[in-house]
């Protein structure tokens, strides 16, 4: 289960189909792409969704700018995700 404080949380009916599932996020700092799975240490906050639901991207999907930080997680440079913005498909989340 996601950190407490989390506003976002992956879709509790995808984790009861498979606890080990894992969603798409593009992180924009270094433009990596990669899939996010539920932990303890796991935070998500919405940065940015647009009213009408536009898409972000071209060819994605993603609809929304997440922050997310999970200590537990390191960057292609050894760091800890600490407050990265992502890309994201608000479909794969619930709120909190």
């Amino acid at each position: 289960m996601s950190a407490k404080n989390s506003h976002l949380t992956i879709r509790q009916d995808l984790l009861e189909e498979d606890p080990d599932i894992s969603v798409p996020i593009r992180f924009l700092d270094y433009q990596e792409d990669t899939w996010v799975g539920d932990s303890d240490t796991l935070s998500i906050d919405e940065e940015y969704s647009p009213e009408n639901g536009e898409q972000l991207d071209d060819i994605s999907g993603y609809n929304m700018i997440i922050k997310i930080t999970d200590p537990s997680q390191k960057d292609e440079y050894g760091n800890p995700w600490k407050d990265r913005l992502a890309f994201a498909i608000s479909a794969d989340f619930d709120w909190n």
